[in-house]
């Protein structure tokens, strides 16, 4: 099932909302929940190139840690299919 894009305006309130929580890096990937159009993955790399993802909610102006990415921890594009 293909998700709808994360529009641009959802992309500055995500990285305004990264910023006021003191997050800093490079944006590289951003999609929604499935099942709710306020609440986004987000997927983030540092000046080392580690990269992180996280939750964010528009609605509860909230930014949560989910996992570094490494070979146990992947993050699947949208549109990408399993074998």
């Amino acid at each position: 099932m293909a998700s709808k894009p994360v529009t641009q305006k959802e992309m500055m309130q995500i990285i305004a909302l990264f910023r006021k929580s003191g997050y800093k890096g490079e944006y590289e990937d951003f999609q929604h929940v499935s099942g709710t159009d306020r609440d986004f993955f987000v997927v983030m790399s540092n000046e080392q190139g580690i990269k992180a993802l996280f939750r964010a909610s528009l609605m509860l102006n909230a930014v949560e840690f989910q996992y570094v990415l490494d070979d146990k921890h992947v993050f699947v594009e949208n549109g990408a299919e399993e074998a």
